[in-house]
């Protein structure tokens, strides 16, 4: 049989059973997606193999320009077969099959679902071509060496007031922030699933109060927007908790009064999911304006201006621009990377882009675009970005985590932390630092107190992690023993549901604590935030 007329029958076989699995897929996004599945066992063991039905033995394996011209051109570039186990690339052949036919995924789609849909002959073949060249496994995870630590970390659980047991916390963002004035750090956070943001002071057997809700916080920035000379927050609101195209989300400025209250004041609203805002002066007027990470999640989602007009501050009043289409971006960091005295944007953009970038602001409101890293295939998992001088030569470097496992729940032995050195051009030098399943966020700080600058990270794997759950590390520092030489040390092992946290001297001796933010998949958690103060080594 010629090998047009045996596509030919494919195609109409496709055809007919993607019809009634389509109404199904495309009726349970109108009910709201289905929920989030967070598998017990193995992660890769949940990836299904075939779909409705064997690949027919009679099908051709792709070509590797066939994938390329398919797989490499419509959104990212190609990704090679062995970034994912030979089980999981059914269901990343579907995902990317509905992303290209505009359905809707529905958020936490996974396994069974995705055996209910079927793929066309063109990526049938493409699903043979990766599954020949997929390790029946990725590399195992390798245990973090438990030994003689030049710093030790004792654990203090807070909670929020009149909430004593046990909890689901969904922390996107902890800061120590100085909300009063008087020079001592609180714990502030941002609870996405909860809706609030919460502080507290550092003192042992404190708890966190609610300073303000906000339907879906992510990252928190101080800043004293209104130049009234009390320092208030800028906070990005997703607009939902799970994953979504849609317009619910806003960037909310929480106006603190002199009494010590927040009052949430929408600036921006109908946005996609918004990761971040930071402010600065990008115009030179005078006033701050805003930059925000519009994350989205497919379609949705971009860089945004917003140029501040405001006369009065009863009616704040910015005016919106876009300065990238991408959607995906998490962070948005500022800082003046010429020295030319004008304040740049460093972003990070996630999804199939995987990239981060400078926008050098040329003045006039306009920005030339830089890449300081572009990652090596779409599945490398960005989840932030911090900018710090790790190497001590006088210009910011870039200290990148990635380890999102959210679309498919497999570790990844290349998920970590990575450091981009800036050596006066881009793009900048990429160098590994460490490997972290699940790694979603890394701060610098002297934590051994020998003068240089170590790491200290935490890691979220969605799902727990399966039968490696109990050796995964969850909060780690990493020593700087020699220029760019780490030597791992574990902090907490198991259960890794920590996606933010942040680095400080907060009881005043002279050694760096750190403050880690809880996320719940499922089970209940002891703490809402964790400190984890920097004792000397026993």
């Amino acid at each position: 049989m010629g090998e047009a007329r045996l596509a030919d029958m494919h195609l109409q076989a496709w055809d007919r059973a993607r019809r009634p699995a389509l109404r199904w897929l495309i009726a349970l996004a109108l009910l709201g997606g289905a929920p989030a599945v967070y598998p017990s066992a193995s992660p890769a063991a949940t990836a299904t193999t075939g779909g409705p039905a064997a690949l027919p033995p009679d099908l051709p394996v792709a070509t590797e320009a066939e994938v390329r011209q398919r797989c490499g051109t419509v959104c990212h570039r190609m990704p090679p077969p062995d970034i994912l186990p030979r089980a999981a690339w059914r269901d990343e052949l579907v995902r990317m099959q509905l992303i290209m036919d505009g359905v809707p995924e529905p958020a936490g789609m996974m396994g069974a679902a995705t055996a209910m849909i079927p793929l066309p002959p063109d990526m049938l073949r493409i699903q043979r071509f990766y599954e020949q060249g997929a390790p029946e496994a990725l590399p195992a995870h390798t245990p973090w060496p438990a030994g003689p630590s030049p710093a030790d970390f004792d654990r203090e659980a807070l909670r929020l007031e009149g909430q004593p047991g046990a909890s689901l916390p969904a922390v996107a963002n902890v800061r120590l922030l100085d909300l009063d004035g008087d020079g001592a750090a609180e714990i502030v956070a941002s609870d996405m699933r909860a809706g609030l943001v919460m502080a507290g002071p550092t003192s042992k057997g404190a708890t966190l109060r609610v300073i303000a809700e906000v339907p879906h916080p992510s990252h928190i920035e101080r800043v004293d927007l209104d130049k009234d000379g009390l320092q208030d927050l800028l906070v990005g609101d997703l607009g939902s908790f799970q994953p979504a195209d849609h317009t619910n989300g806003a960037i909310v400025w929480l106006r603190r009064g002199k009494d010590g209250a927040y009052t949430p004041i929408t600036l921006a609203r109908q946005l996609g999911r918004v990761a971040d805002v930071r402010a600065a002066d990008f115009d030179g007027d005078g006033d701050l304006d805003l930059v925000a990470a519009v994350f989205g999640w497919r379609k949705t989602g971009s860089l945004l201006l917003l140029q501040n007009q405001t006369k009065d501050w009863k009616s704040p009043q910015f005016l919106i621009a876009e300065l990238d289409r991408r959607h995906g971006a998490i962070h948005v960091p500022v800082t003046d990377l010429n020295a030319d005295g004008r304040p740049d944007i460093v972003v990070l953009f996630a999804q199939e882009h995987e990239t981060v970038a400078a926008l050098v602001n040329a003045g006039n409101g306009t920005f030339r675009t830089e890449t300081i890293f572009e990652g090596p295939h779409p599945n490398w998992g960005s989840s932030g970005i911090e900018l710090v001088d790790m190497d001590k030569d006088g210009d910011l470097d870039v200290l990148h985590t990635h380890g999102d496992t959210f679309d498919d729940f497999i570790l990844k032995p290349y998920h970590g932390i990575t450091l981009l050195e800036n050596r006066g051009s881009f793009p900048y030098v990429a160098t590994s630092i460490a490997s972290l399943p699940g790694a979603h966020r890394a701060l610098a700080a002297d934590l051994d107190g020998d003068g240089d600058l170590d790491i200290a990270a935490a890691a979220m794997v969605a799902g727990g992690g399966g039968p490696a759950e109990a050796t995964l590390p969850a909060v780690v520092w990493l020593e700087q023993t020699a220029p760019g030489t780490w030597a791992r040390h574990p902090i907490k092992v198991g259960t890794p549901a920590y996606a933010t946290l942040d680095v400080g001297d907060i009881d005043k001796d002279g050694r760096p604590d750190l403050v880690v933010g809880s996320f719940a998949f499922g089970r209940p958690m002891d703490s809402v935030v964790d400190v984890w103060r920097n004792r000397k080594a026993r």
